[in-house]
C-alpha cells in the first residue's frame, strides 16, 4: 500500500494505482450486473436501437471521470487540497507560484502540490463542460430512462463541482474530503449506467413521436 517504516500515510503513486484499480473493478462489476439484469434476447433487441453517438460520448465521459479520479488521488496523496485554499485563483494568481521547482521536471506532475491541484482543477472544469454537453445530447434521446439517467449525471456533476470548491476553500477537512470522494463514486456509477442505457436502451420507454 506504499507504507514503510518512516511514513504513516500512503504514497501518492500507490494511492492513485489502488484507487484506480478499485474504481475499475467497481465499474466492471456494475456493468456486469446490468448485463445480468436483462435476457440475451432483450440485449440483442436493445443493441439494434443503440444510440451510437450518445454511447460514444458517454464512453469518453467515462474515461474523463476515471482520469479525474486518478488526479484526485494524487491531490489526496500529497495533501495538495490543504494548500491554495482560495478560488477560483490560486494564491491570488491563475497559476500557482514556484511551478516546476522539483527535479527531475516530471516529478512536479505528481509531487508539486500547486501543480497537482492546478491540473485537478482544470481537468474538473473541462469534465464539467463536457459532461453538460453529453447531458444536453442525451435530452434528445427517445428513451425516457436514458434521459433520466443522464439527468442524474448532470445533477451529480453540479454537486461534485460545488463540493470540490467548498472542500478546497475549507482546506480539505476529512468529512468534506470523504463526501467528495463518495460523490465521485456515485458519479462514476451514474456515468456507467448512462453509458449502458445508451448502448442497450430500454425500448419500452420510447417517447411518443408526433
Amino acid at each position: 500500500s506504499g507504507l514503510d517504516g518512516v511514513r504513516i500515510d500512503v504514497a501518492s503513486y500507490w494511492l492513485m494505482a489502488h484507487l484506480g484499480a478499485a474504481f475499475a473493478l467497481l465499474g466492471y462489476i456494475f456493468w456486469t450486473l446490468q448485463l445480468f439484469g436483462r435476457t440475451e434476447s432483450e440485449l440483442l433487441q436493445a443493441r439494434r436501437v443503440r444510440e451510437r453517438k450518445l454511447f460514444g460520448m458517454s464512453t469518453g465521459l467515462m474515461h474523463f471521470v476515471a482520469l479525474q479520479v486518478l488526479l484526485g488521488a494524487l491531490v489526496a496523496g500529497i495533501d495538495a487540497g490543504r494548500n491554495y485554499t482560495d478560488w477560483p485563483l490560486m494564491a491570488g494568481e491563475f497559476l500557482p507560484p514556484d511551478l516546476f521547482s522539483l527535479t527531475p521536471w516530471w516529478r512536479n506532475f505528481f509531487e508539486d502540490d500547486g501543480l497537482v491541484q492546478f491540473i485537478h482543477r482544470m481537468s474538473a472544469y473541462f469534465l464539467f463542460v463536457f459532461g453538460i454537453v453529453v447531458y444536453l445530447r442525451a435530452k434528445a434521446s427517445a428513451h425516457k430512462l436514458t434521459r433520466l439517467a443522464f439527468g442524474k449525471i448532470g445533477l451529480l456533476l453540479v454537486v461534485q463541482m460545488v463540493l470540490g470548491v467548498v472542500t478546497v476553500m475549507n482546506s480539505s477537512p476529512w468529512n468534506l474530503a470523504i463526501l467528495h470522494q463518495f460523490t465521485a463514486i456515485l458519479l462514476w456509477l451514474a456515468v456507467i449506467h448512462g453509458r449502458f442505457l445508451a448502448g442497450y436502451p430500454i425500448t419500452t420507454s420510447v417517447r411518443l413521436q408526433s
